[in-house]
């Protein structure tokens, strides 16, 4: 998937960010984080391994067998049986009493 690659190069930019920051500055930092002229080893350890894997999963791709089975039909019936039960709005609204008093506290 290449997931574990963005969060590495997350790292390293980082990293770099921090690096770089803090000898020249924020801005040159972030410029020489990002330009591309001045990437750390991680960096290059990354853009190696990267090219070694997609080269890896282009040759097993090849070998990889794809078996696909016919879907079954799903068919959503309705229920035999339905009861319905009205209820009243009275019924919702007719608690007339007071409300709970909360327990003593001892103080």
């Amino acid at each position: 998937m290449g997931g574990h690659w963005m969060a590495f190069q997350t790292a390293a930019w980082i990293g770099m960010l921090v690096k770089y920051s803090k000898a020249e500055g924020v801005e040159v930092g972030i410029s020489k984080t990002f330009d591309g002229k001045h990437p750390c080893s991680l960096c290059l350890s990354i853009a190696k391994n990267k090219q070694t894997d997609k080269r890896q999963s282009s040759q097993s791709a090849a070998s990889k067998i794809f078996l696909l089975a016919e879907s079954q039909g799903l068919t959503l019936k309705p229920p035999g049986h339905f009861w319905y039960s009205e209820t009243s709005k009275d019924f919702l609204f007719s608690y007339n009493g007071d409300p709970p008093v909360p327990p003593p506290r001892i103080s």
